[in-house]
């Protein structure tokens, strides 16, 4: 009996549909030679290597960041072990900041180490002299991943400054998951590659972990190879979901980029708050630089209390709002103590290596609730005496 192989049907239907086939099969052997062979017309192979719906928000993507090329991973950390697996090698040595995500350090302090890659790790705190050490090692580096911002204090990088130091043969990566565009347009500024979690702004619904690279042609598909070979792909609902919520990206970080200015505003003014972190204020170390790359700055405003990590506790156990959660670019507004959270496996000694006080506490404005009831709960919350 022969089955019947219709068409798609509602060609013209206003969204694309959401593919779920772990196959795609050919009608003959010409066939297989242009749609496999050749690729010189459109067909697909095999689950792991494509997807139509990963395809298309591929492309989205590519205009989003303005990328040459663009690859779809299954969360952001397999975006970013995956493009390092791919573009370095045994003799490889590279740069990034002290200040990175933890797991970033962890992929390049405990796992890419075994395989020869040779790490230095220099702190961004102060922009200038990252990029003078940065240009002393320039003619032994072959990639240098940035973080910008970083997590936890917001800290900024010179991009034009970083370039110019290695001049244009070495690879900069980016993670830009705190500011994506419109806030930051990372591809514009000497970047090769810029990384994301989607999980994050770009989804901005908090119901999906996935990962983004987007940039030169010439190294994503380098890293394609790796993608489609160890298979770090995101499923097709996925791929649908992000899809969705690139539609409303412009319209969230403007929510969120105004609801952080209001309570790091708020937070600054406040008697018993010693320290905030955000773009947006004067205050913050690296504002210049924030003025010079950032259209934006975010719903994540980081403060220190000067208390204890026990009275720093009770301080976030008495909102009522945020969720206790790590995340941000979610609907709800969140909140950490980082030193319970992010870093809880971190002695002093690591602490103060990357300038975590324990009265830290990250909180990421979502944009379902008005600023104005946040910073209510943050009165009640916060000690005056």
């Amino acid at each position: 009996m022969t089955r019947e192989r219709a068409p798609d049907a509602y060609v013209n239907s206003v969204l694309p549909p959401v593919y779920y086939s772990a196959s795609y099969y050919f009608d003959h052997a010409e066939h297989v030679r242009t749609g496999l062979h050749e690729k010189s017309e459109p067909a697909g192979r095999y689950g792991r290597y494509s997807n139509p719906t990963w395809l298309d928000v591929e492309r989205r993507l590519n205009e989003l960041s303005g990328a040459e090329s663009s690859l779809l991973f299954s969360s952001g950390m397999a975006a970013h072990f995956t493009t390092f697996l791919a573009l370095l090698s045994a003799d490889s040595e590279v740069v990034l900041p002290a200040e990175s995500y933890r797991q970033v350090r962890n992929v390049f302090k405990e796992i890419l180490p075994k395989f020869g890659v040779r790490v230095h790790e220099i702190s961004i705190r102060d922009p200038s002299a990252f990029v003078q050490r940065l240009a002393q090692l320039a003619d032994r580096v072959g990639l240098v991943h940035l973080e910008m911002p970083s997590s936890p204090h917001m800290y900024l990088i010179d991009v034009e400054q970083v370039r110019a130091a290695v001049g244009p043969d070495t690879v900069i990566t980016l993670d830009g998951s705190f500011a994506p565009p419109p806030n930051f347009h990372a591809l514009r500024w000497g970047v090769d590659l810029v990384l994301f979690s989607a999980t994050k702004y770009l989804s901005g619904h908090g119901d999906i972990v996935a990962g983004v690279l987007s940039g030169r042609q010439d190294l994503v598909e380098r890293v394609r190879w790796y993608r489609d070979t160890t298979g770090a792909v995101a499923d097709p609902h996925t791929a649908f979901l992000l899809r969705r919520s690139l539609d409303t990206l412009p319209l969230r970080m403007e929510r969120v980029n105004a609801q952080g200015l209001a309570v790091a505003s708020y937070l600054e003014a406040h008697p018993r708050v010693s320290q905030v972190y955000y773009t947006g204020l004067p205050s913050h170390p690296h504002h210049k630089l924030a003025e010079h790359y950032l259209a934006g700055h975010g719903g994540v405003v980081t403060f220190e209390l000067g208390l204890t990590e026990q009275e720093t506790a009770a301080v976030v156990d008495r909102l009522q709002i945020p969720y206790m959660a790590s995340n941000f670019g979610a609907p709800q507004t969140l909140v950490e103590q980082s030193t319970f959270f992010t870093y809880f496996e971190y002695d002093d000694a690591g602490l103060r290596d990357i300038g975590v006080d324990r009265s830290t506490v990250r909180l990421a404005c979502g944009y379902t609730v008005d600023v104005e009831h946040i910073i209510a709960d943050l009165e009640q919350a916060l000690p005056r005496r």
